[in-house]
């Protein structure tokens, strides 16, 4: 786009142009196709986490064929030598996703048109029932946008979380955050034979493994209050299943997790209120806690390298390069798989408390300090009640943090203001389902399709959401915002709400089946059909 002729007026503006950005464009625009639509993107590319730009060699997906797609463009299966039990490299989604926002046009458009390239938004206000998006384009030029309908799809992958590394300023190395790595030329780098990663998440094994491949001697640093680098899930299981994500796609699956998402039945009631229900729960979960400590052998394996301080019970320190009791090694690069933070960095103190954001409770006034904290002890009373297995949480470094967690209904949309929503501000297991989930649900919500409880019952709810997250999740559930093994029932609650049907197949099919993309399809095609959204635009 011109930058002398670019429009900065819009009826909807998306932050984002990642894989929630594309397809919230993309059904947004099925449904209303001549509605100003942009999409502002800081990086030079589309895709977000799986962009060229942060691509590397051993980059895997950990979605499978055939789950790893929106409902409209299958895509095409890899060569064999780039899958693993359906698993594939993570190039195969960039290339589908570059493939997606060329292919999908409306009104003489494509998706890509519609990106503003080189964006960084800098704050967010909204003044006279408008969004105002000032921002800053690749030539750090200031530029302000306008929308009455804003989409934040920045998600959770957006803002670097950056460890704070004591004498950084003299260490003469290179210091990275996994973003970088992708990009960076660390791995081919001759005068770089020496290697720390910190973190324990996916992106620190991805990091381990290329700089281990790549014949650099690797140092893996995991703070003492983390859960250890050890649970990775077994993808080939015997199962009637193709692997193991595909089971995890099913209803009868997510049945087994003490899910506030799952359907109130006798079975779940068994499952979960009752103690031989719990029982059964822990026995079938911890065969296969058993199966991963047996695969991953971290303790049995005759080595030099420590690999039995990986195990996820473990404690393994530290956060510097010279250890608490003076232990020490030489280092040409720190690569911090140390995750992200919310970016929500855009929005004033004042407007988080108002849109339900994560803030200072200093910043908000008392008496909705006292509100919320009544409901939230109301909330786990229920939740106790309901999941007895999660009143008795295990031995774990509780991280505290500093903020409230989210208060998102359906953790989209704010409380009090029906103009914004908040895409893929939820950990959830299969990010490309959840998102199109999201996508189905934004247009209906912003259609006014959708029937909402009073705010009264959908404050409840969210303290309800909130106290189910911190007890089943605990640390990681104290943002209020993961769902990490809850998509299937997650994209369920979203359809009901819109009152689709037809992605239902009946009771052994919906109990037992994968729950897959071309459903959402049918969904979506249902609540096309079933409203007048496609002619008309509801400003």
């Amino acid at each position: 786009m011109n930058d002398a002729h670019r429009e900065t007026s819009f009826d909807v503006l998306i932050v984002g142009a990642g894989l929630s950005g594309i397809i919230a464009a993309q059904r947004y625009l099925e449904a209303h196709p001549n509605c100003r639509l942009t999409i502002l993107e800081k990086d030079d590319c589309v895709d977000g986490v799986f962009s060229k730009r942060r691509l590397y060699d051993d980059f895997w997906t950990q979605w499978t064929v055939g789950l790893a797609e929106f409902s409209d463009l299958p895509m095409q299966r890899p060569p064999e030598e780039d899958c693993k039990h359906d698993c594939f490299r993570a190039k195969y989604t960039t290339k589908y996703l570059e493939e997606y926002v060329d292919k999908m046009c409306h009104a003489g458009h494509s998706l890509r048109e519609r990106v503003q390239f080189g964006i960084r938004v800098q704050f967010v206000e909204k003044t006279d029932n408008e969004w105002r998006i000032s921002c800053t384009d690749s030539s750090q030029t200031p530029v302000v946008f306008s929308a009455t309908k804003l989409m934040i799809a920045n998600g959770e992958n957006s803002l670097q979380n950056m460890p704070n590394l004591p004498g950084k300023e003299n260490f003469g190395g290179i210091i990275i955050h996994s973003e970088a790595f992708g990009e960076s030329n660390i791995i081919f780098d001759d005068t770089v034979k020496d290697v720390a990663v910190i973190g324990a998440g996916k992106s620190s094994a991805d990091m381990v493994y290329e700089a281990v491949k790549a014949g650099k001697n690797v140092s893996w640093i995991i703070r003492t209050t983390g859960t250890g680098a050890g649970f990775f899930a077994l993808i080939d299981l015997n199962t009637p299943y193709k692997n193991g994500v595909e089971a995890a796609q099913t209803r009868i699956m997510s049945s087994l997790q003490p899910s506030l998402l799952n359907e109130d039945s006798w079975w779940s009631w068994c499952l979960h209120s009752t103690r031989p229900g719990v029982m059964l729960i822990t026995k079938i979960f911890s065969i296969l806690d058993k199966e991963v400590r047996k695969r991953a052998n971290y303790k049995g394996r005759k080595s030099t390298k420590g690999f039995e301080r990986l195990e996820y019970d473990t404690d393994i320190f530290c956060r510097e390069l010279y250890l608490g009791d003076g232990t020490h090694f030489p280092c040409d690069a720190v690569l911090c798989g140390t995750g992200w933070k919310p970016g929500i960095e855009i929005f004033g103190p004042d407007l988080r408390v108002r849109l339900g954001l994560p803030h200072l409770k200093d910043d908000e006034p008392y008496e909705m300090t006292a509100k919320w904290e009544k409901l939230a002890l109301e909330a786990d009373e229920k939740v106790l009640k309901k999941y007895l297995l999660l009143a008795h949480p295990p031995d774990h470094a509780h991280r505290h943090i500093d903020t409230t967690p989210y208060r998102l209904y359906n953790n989209i949309a704010p409380l009090n203001d029906d103009t914004i929503l908040f895409m893929n501000h939820v950990t959830a297991g299969n990010k490309i389902f959840a998102a199109e989930a999201q996508a189905i649900w934004a247009v209906a919500y912003f259609d006014k399709n959708i029937n909402l409880p009073s705010i009264e019952e959908r404050e409840k709810e969210v303290a309800l959401w909130n106290a189910w997250c911190l007890r089943r999740y605990l640390s990681n559930g104290e943002r209020g915002n993961f769902a990490a093994f809850d998509s299937v029932p997650y994209v369920d609650k979203l359809l009901i709400d819109i009152g689709a049907t037809a992605h239902l197949k009946g009771w052994w099919r919906d109990t037992f089946e994968p729950f897959m993309p071309s459903d959402l399809g049918k969904a979506w095609k249902e609540y096309l059909e079933s409203s007048e959204t496609k002619t008309s635009f509801n400003s």
